[in-house]
């Protein structure tokens, strides 16, 4: 029988085509590059909460656990994908994601998900990570790095102009789901007011917005009875 590799072999192997990837990682917009998985999350998980939640919540699932094992061969390197699948996630990486495990996807994942496996009766809430991540926080990045003019403080790169965007999109992508009859009747400005307060988390905090923001404003949402 042939002889297996052992463990330190595995390591530089792994290591080795790691860092091929590395050097060959093209020159790209790396905001756009993670903005545009967020207008797909919108254009994927809106119809499928509207038609179907169950199977929604079901197929989230199912997403996560593939997630997990693409990260087990990137991590390991494993032939003959490991490095392609390394290449492809180290295009999204920002100065928030650290440490050997790329855990962005899972962020946006959960974020998007969080709120359809929590399985709240009323339908608005289902819509939360879609709203929050994919037309909140990018209409956010978009508006504020294209028009943004005065800046929370000095030490960060949001801006007024951003959260007013976010604040704007979300809450009229709600009513524009009331009014698609998408979702039920809630109570608008309890829903306007948790907005309102998570655009206020999304400016000031330096956290990954993938996975608090739509936590956060579901809890609020929770929390004032929408």
């Amino acid at each position: 029988m042939p002889s297996l590799p052992n463990g330190s072999n595995v390591s530089n192997v792994a290591t080795d085509l790691l860092d091929a990837a590395d050097k060959q990682i093209p020159i790209l917009g790396l905001n756009a590059r993670r903005k545009f998985f967020h207008g797909l999350a919108v254009a994927m998980f809106v119809p499928g909460i509207a038609l179907d939640p169950a199977f929604t919540h079901l197929s989230f699932s199912v997403a996560f656990a593939l997630f997990t094992f693409l990260e087990y061969i990137r991590y390991f390197a494993i032939y003959p994908f490991g490095a392609a699948v390394h290449l492809f996630l180290n295009e999204f990486l920002d100065h928030r994601d650290s440490g050997t495990a790329i855990l962005s996807h899972f962020y946006l994942l959960t974020g998007c998900s969080g709120s359809v496996w929590l399985e709240d009766p009323s339908k608005i809430l289902l819509y939360t990570g879609v709203l929050t991540l994919g037309v909140g926080d990018a209409a956010a990045s978009i508006i504020g790095r294209r028009l943004g003019l005065r800046k929370w403080s000095p030490t960060t790169n949001k801006t007024v102009e951003g959260t007013l965007a976010f604040i704007t999109s979300v809450f009229g992508s709600a009513l524009l789901l009331r009014f698609c009859g998408l979702t039920d009747s809630f109570r608008y400005l309890r829903y306007l007011l948790a907005v309102v307060i998570s655009g206020l988390l999304e400016a000031l905090s330096d956290q990954n917005d993938n996975l608090t923001l739509p936590l956060y404003m579901w809890s609020m949402l929770v929390a004032f009875g929408v």
